[in-house]
C-alpha cells in the first residue's frame, strides 16, 4: 500500500540519476495545523471565527476581526516517538524518541480605523508561523536475507559506476567483475539464503517556517476580507547509518559493511492566500479561503561513505570510500488548497467550529532545468500516484469567566491514489483572557503509520521492509499582549 510504503521515499537514499523524487514534492506539501495554542487547541478549525494570528496562514480574513493591536509569541515543545520493526521472524520492535524545542509562532498585529464609515477596521499583520516539523529519529535491528550490495550491482550493471553508490562499492571491492563474466557481482550472491544482521539509524531534522505579510478589512461588521503573501523557508536534513554483518559466519568472504548517507535541503518559496468571512448573524459565521501553489526553489547537498570488511587473498580488514559532495538545484510547485469553515457562537458561553480543507496533490510538480526527461517522469508519477483529498477539523471552546477550555479533533485523508487510510489527531487547550494580555496552553497528539525501505531493488519482493508506528505530541504555550 502506497501510504504504508510510499512515505518511505521521503527518506530514501540518492538515485544515481537524480536525488529528487515525487516524495520530495509530497514532503514539502504536507502541512500541519500550527501557529498559536488557541488554534491548535480547537483542532485548527478557526477559519470562520478569526481573531487569531494563525489564521494569517489559513484564512487571512481572520485578521479583520482584531479591534486592538497585539503581539503574540508561541514557544513549543515537540516530541516524536517512533516504534520500528524490520519484517522477519523473531525481529523485535524498537522505540526511538526525539524532542525538539522551537518557536511555533511570533508576530504582531497593527489595527487602524479607516475614514470610510462602512469599513470598521483596516489591519496589517507580520510574523512567522511554523507549518511543518521534520524532527524525527528511528532505528531498526534484526535478521533477514539479502544485502544492499545487490542494489550496487544493479546500479553498476544498468547505469555504470556513479560517484555515490556503485562507484564507491567498486572502489573497495564490495562489487566486482569476475574473470568469467562481463557484469558485476557481489560476495553475497554465493549465499543468497544467509540471514544477515542489519541495522539502521535515521535522524531527520528541519521545518517549514512561513513568514507572512497580511492585510485585512472589516466591512460593515458583515464581510471580512483578507490577503496574505507567504514566504516559507524550507530546511530539511537526514543522516542515515546502515549496517550489515554476517554474525552466523555463513559466508567465507563477506564480514560486514557500513553505508552512511547525508542529505541537506534548503530553499525558499512564495505564495498568495485569499480569504473571507461572512457574518450571517450574531450566531453564525462562514469562512472561505484559497491558497495558490507555493513556488519553491531548493538546493540539495549530499554525500555518502561506504565501509566494506571482507576476507579474501591478502585483504583482511575494512576498506572505506567517500563520495564527493553532490549539489542539485531544482524547484517544486506545491498543490492548490481551498478551505471552507463554519463557526457557531453560543452567546457568552463559547463556540463550536468546523473546517474542511481540500488539497489537490496531483496539481503539484517538480522542475529540473537540466533534465526534462526525468522531470516528465517524476511529474507523471505525481499525477498517477497522488489524488485530491479532504482534511476535516472540528473544535470548540467553553468560556467561564476569564478561563477558556478547548478541544479539537482532526481527520487527514491520504494523498495516495490507491489508498483510503486516514490519520487522526486530537487536541486539548486551556486559556486565560484578560483585557491587556492572555495566555493559552495546548496539546496536540497525532498517530500514523508509515513504511520504510532501506534500499530499493529492481525486484521489489526482495526489498527489506520496516514498519514505523509514529506518535507525535506538541506542547504549546502562547503569550499575547494587547496595546
Amino acid at each position: 500500500m502506497k501510504n504504508i510504503y510510499g512515505l518511505l521515499l521521503a527518506f530514501f537514499c540518492l538515485n544515481i540519476l537524480q536525488a529528487q523524487t515525487s516524495a520530495d514534492v509530497l514532503r514539502f506539501s504536507y502541512l500541519e495545523v500550527g501557529g498559536t495554542a488557541r488554534t491548535v487547541g480547537v483542532g485548527g478549525a478557526i477559519g470562520a471565527l478569526g481573531g487569531d494570528f494563525a489564521t494569517l496562514s489559513t484564512n487571512p480574513a481572520g485578521l479583520a476581526v482584531y479591534r486592538r493591536s497585539e503581539f503574540v509569541l508561541t514557544p513549543t515543545l515537540f516530541n516524536a516517538t517512533t516504534v520500528s520493526t524490520l519484517e522477519g521472524a523473531g525481529n523485535e520492535s524498537i522505540e526511538e524518541n526525539k524532542t525538539n524545542f522551537n518557536l511555533n509562532n511570533i508576530g504582531i498585529i497593527l489595527t487602524a480605523k479607516p475614514k470610510n464609515l462602512k469599513w470598521q477596521t483596516s489591519n496589517i499583520g507580520i510574523g512567522l508561523n511554523r507549518r511543518a516539523n521534520f524532527n524525527n529519529n528511528f532505528y531498526f535491528e534484526g535478521k533477514s536475507k539479502g544485502s544492499i550490495t545487490t542494489r550496487f550491482v544493479e546500479l553498476a550493471n544498468t547505469f555504470g559506476l556513479d560517484e555515490f553508490e556503485a562507484g564507491l562499492a567498486d572502489s573497495i571491492e564490495a562489487i566486482f567483475i569476475p574473470n568469467v563474466s562481463g557484469e558485476y557481482v557481489d560476495d553475497i550472491a554465493a549465499t543468497p539464503d544467509l540471514p544477515l544482521k542489519r541495522t539502521q539509524n535515521v535522524r531527520s531534522t528541519g521545518s517549514i517556517n512561513e513568514l507572512v505579510f497580511s492585510l485585512a478589512g472589516n466591512y460593515d461588521n458583515k464581510l471580512m476580507i483578507g490577503a496574505t503573501i507567504g514566504v516559507p523557508f524550507f530546511a530539511y536534513s537526514v543522516e542515515k547509518e546502515y549496517t550489515e554483518e554476517d554474525v552466523e559466519e555463513g559466508n567465507d568472504i563477506f564480514n560486514s559493511l557500513r553505508f552512511t548517507e547525508s542529505i541537506r535541503t534548503n530553499g525558499v518559496g512564495v505564495n498568495l492566500k485569499l480569504g473571507l468571512i461572512y457574518r450571517i448573524n450574531q450566531m453564525f459565521r462562514i469562512g472561505a479561503a484559497v491558497h495558490t501553489p507555493t513556488a519553491v526553489s531548493l538546493t540539495d547537498k549530499y554525500n555518502n561513505t561506504l565501509t566494506y570488511d571482507y576476507t579474501f587473498g591478502t585483504n583482511d580488514g575494512p576498506r572505506t570510500a567517500r563520495s564527493i559532495e553532490g549539489i542539485s538545484e531544482y524547484s517544486i510547485r506545491t498543490p492548490w488548497r481551498a478551505i471552507g469553515s463554519l463557526g457557531v457562537i453560543i452567546q457568552k458561553y463559547g463556540f463550536l467550529t468546523a473546517e474542511v480543507e481540500w488539497i489537490d496533490y496531483r496539481s503539484a510538480s517538480i522542475n529540473f532545468d537540466n533534465d526534462r526527461e526525468y522531470e516528465r517522469e517524476v511529474n507523471g508519477e505525481i499525477e498517477e500516484d497522488f489524488k485530491s483529498t479532504l482534511n476535516i477539523r472540528l473544535g470548540g471552546e467553553y468560556a467561564y469567566e476569564i478561563f477558556r477550555f478547548r478541544a479539537g479533533f482532526g481527520i487527514n485523508g491520504t494523498p495516495y491514489a490507491d489508498d483510503d487510510i486516514i490519520n487522526t489527531s486530537y487536541s486539548l487547550g486551556l486559556g486565560l483572557r484578560e483585557r491587556q494580555y492572555y495566555i493559552d496552553f495546548a496539546y496536540r497528539g497525532t498517530q500514523s503509520e508509515e513504511g520504510y525501505i532501506p534500499y530499493r531493488l529492481a525486484d521489489t519482493a526482495a526489498e527489506q521492509r520496516v514498519s514505523n508506528d509514529l506518535s507525535n505530541g506538541r506542547f504549546m504555550l502562547t503569550f499575547g499582549y494587547r496595546f
